[in-house]
């Protein structure tokens, strides 16, 4: 550290006893240690058993020579078998289970307090890797850890469980199930009924060192080291490491201490598997599945990150084939091809949300990770501008690891979000590049894979759903999703008048009616597409239906609808209409009622949907009378004018009833025809069109 002394915090993982239900009469439990314990065991194991069946080691047996190191179990007063039984099961009261779990743990966990491990100078002179047990390591840690719960046993009188080839080669087999599935309780995973087969389960997990960061190395304590106490607060563990017999002797000590004296939370049901618990199974056999996780720590306050290795250690009651005598490790965990110089990666997958992030997924895999435990995803825009990073999580990878057997291939997986934020506006294309870096920040110590550039959807995609006349607006409803409105909030709609110089009318700010999931499934890349839509209504009075009118949706970033903007022009809805129209019939009959029949076709009728026939005197320039009406099928209009796309609805037939005399001899009088926006009067309330016929003389 040149002339420096590094200041380092480590914290270790938690550790963790867990229980699960009972099966007929075996009980799954589960225990998890995060860091070191220590136990006391003691040395005198007497039993009278013999075996029936075929095996490697009876470890409860006249001669228990296997056991090594003189171990004691000091078991505090007051815990008891009936006690044990005495805590209910989960199930069956949770209440009652609580109380009485919390009132045995006060006496139980002084024996976390009251048993250390006692080193084992033979095994602490051989050399061991927990990823490569050989057959000989596997049978002696069965050997030490039945010895130990058969201890626990006789204290109370229980007999002994049995062993035998075929007990650890199905525990092997059950417990590199879990590896394969990359299951811990240190990540959450729970006994695996697949697995188990209506078996009993204990498991007890512990995290240890499996790094070579040069400033932590010396801080990793061998497991042979601990002391109980150490193991009591999971936010206390020292840093431990497993080199030795010893330190995996101390790590299987530590599990059964864990289960019998730690174990509240879990109602006792681990305690309960090992003493009370009739098992039907009187075979036991323990074996660990690892996997790998991440520890915190710090070097001169600088956070940094460690590897580290979970270890389930499962204690299984099963039987098996007697004739199996290989049960190491060896190969079961990753040996990856340290002269593969390779730096693989794939992207599976990059694509922009609804809600502005950008989902990445696949994998990236190197020997040249090694010893980089920072694996960040970063982004830079078409310019090679950084817009954001994350660090990841790693995801299982198997068939990487088939394909490149390289370091920790098998965890090599990405699926991640970044949130582009505002960049996404301005970004047309984004590069990934996934990154293994030595340090916290990801700055330096590292090695890149960089992956082709890949395309951001900058479209600009609109619909008009609907234009009507509703309450005296002019109303639209629609959508209008882009990724460009990423940095502009305001979303404004804008009405022009294009018959009158491009003149705004008026504009509206959406805030409201712009739910719309249905734009989203259909563009699920772009921000803010489930919120896109809009519906407003513009004062009819201001307005000319005649006249060209356009809306424009406007994304902005001020408030009032101006500044920098991007905008999505609609097609015209109003204006240019033709206005055409005939009187096939206008005369008055001998009871003299005033008929007319004839045709009025505009496309205006869209938004003046309320249709007028008038009869009008010319020569004193009034209205005579008025009548509404409804439209008539007229097919010959609509082929006379295709253009005009409501013509075969155009149709009028109506009957005037007057009264006597009020048709004037030498007056003159007209049809007209009117479509409004108004049902009141005769229409001239809103928005209106008229069609006035040739004026004839009735009588």
């Amino acid at each position: 550290m040149k002339n420096k002394v590094a200041k380092l915090t480590v914290m270790t993982a938690l550790t963790a006893i867990a229980g699960l239900g009972f099966t007929v009469n075996n009980v799954k439990a589960d225990t998890s240690v995060d860091g070191n314990t220590e136990q006391v065991v003691n040395t005198q194991v007497q039993s009278t058993q013999t075996s029936t069946t075929p095996s490697y080691v009876q470890l409860y047996s006249d001669n228990l020579t296997q056991v090594k190191a003189a171990q004691t179990i000091n078991f505090p007063s007051g815990y008891t078998l009936d006690a044990i039984r005495n805590v209910p099961d989960q199930w069956q009261n949770p209440t009652a289970a609580k109380a009485a779990s919390d009132e045995l743990e006060k006496t139980a966990i002084q024996g976390m307090y009251n048993n250390n491990y006692q080193s084992d100078p033979a095994a602490a002179k051989q050399a061991v890797d927990i990823n490569n047990l050989t057959t000989d390591q596997v049978k002696q840690i069965n050997q030490y850890g039945l010895g130990i719960v058969n201890q626990a046993r006789a204290e109370f009188g229980e007999q002994p469980f049995n062993q035998s080839n075929g007990t650890i080669d199905t525990a092997r087999n059950m417990s590199l199930q879990y590896q394969a599935k990359n299951e811990s309780l240190m990540t959450g995973s729970w006994h695996d009924e697949g697995i188990l087969q209506g078996n009993a389960e204990n498991i007890a997990a512990f995290q240890i060192y499996a790094d070579s960061i040069p400033e932590f190395n010396n801080l990793a304590r061998p497991f042979a080291t601990a002391r109980g106490s150490e193991l009591v607060n999971n936010n206390r563990i020292p840093l431990f490491k497993i080199t030795t017999m010893d330190d995996l002797q101390a790590c299987v000590y530590y599990g059964i201490m864990g289960m019998l004296f730690n174990d509240a939370d879990d109602y006792f049901g681990h305690a309960k598997n090992f003493l009370t618990i009739d098992q039907s199974v009187k075979s036991m056999a323990l074996y660990p599945s690892l996997t790998y996780g991440l520890g915190n720590g710090s070097i001169n306050s600088i956070p940094v990150k460690y590897r580290v290795e979970n270890v389930d250690m499962h204690y299984l009651w099963v039987q098996g084939n007697e004739n199996s005598n290989s049960f190491g490790n060896n190969g079961t965990v990753a040996v990856w091809n340290t002269n593969d110089n390779g730096n693989y990666a794939w992207l599976d997958g990059v694509n922009t949300t609804n809600n502005g992030q950008l989902t990445v997924t696949g994998w990236h895999a190197t020997n040249a990770s090694q010893g980089r435990i920072y694996h960040y995803i970063i982004v830079l825009d078409q310019n090679n501008h950084e817009i954001a990073r994350k660090l990841v999580t790693s995801v299982s990878r198997p068939d990487v690891q088939k394909a490149h057997n390289v370091y920790n291939a098998t965890n090599s997986g990405f699926s991640t979000s970044l949130d582009l934020g505002n960049a996404l506006a301005n970004t047309d294309s984004v590069r990934i590049i996934s990154r293994y870096s030595s340090v916290a920040d990801g700055n330096s110590g590292y090695v890149d894979y960089w992956f082709a550039p890949v395309s951001i959807d900058q479209n600009n995609y609109a619909c008009l759903d609907n234009v009507s006349v509703i309450n005296g607006k002019l109303q639209f409803a629609g959508w209008n999703a882009t990724n460009r409105s990423a940095n502009r909030k305001y979303h404004y709609i804008i009405l022009i008048d294009h018959s009158n110089g491009n003149r705004e009318i008026a504009r509206q700010f959406v805030t409201t009616d712009n739910n719309r999931a249905d734009v989203a499934n259909v563009y699920p890349n772009i921000d803010g597409a489930a919120t896109s839509g809009f519906k407003v209504g513009f004062d009819l009075s201001k307005l000319d239906l005649n006249h060209q009118l356009q809306i424009i949706s406007r994304y902005t970033d001020d408030p009032a609808g101006n500044g920098n903007y991007v905008d999505y022009w609609f097609s015209p809805v109003t204006g240019n209409y033709s206005n055409q129209g005939y009187l096939d019939n206008f005369v008055i009959n001998n009871s003299g009622q005033v008929i007319a029949s004839g045709w009025h076709a505009n496309d205006v009728t869209k938004f003046e949907q309320n249709h007028f026939i008038i009869l009008y005197d010319t020569t004193s320039n009034r209205q005579v009378t008025v009548i509404k009406t409804t439209n008539i099928t007229r097919n010959d209009v609509a082929k006379a004018y295709p253009s005009i796309r409501t013509a075969a609805n155009s149709g009028f037939k109506v009957s005037f009833n007057l009264p006597k005399n009020s048709i004037l001899s030498g007056h003159k009088y007209v049809i007209v025809s009117r479509y409004s926006t108004s049902d009141q009067g005769n229409g001239d309330q809103g928005q209106y069109t008229d069609y006035w016929y040739d004026p004839k003389n009735l009588l």
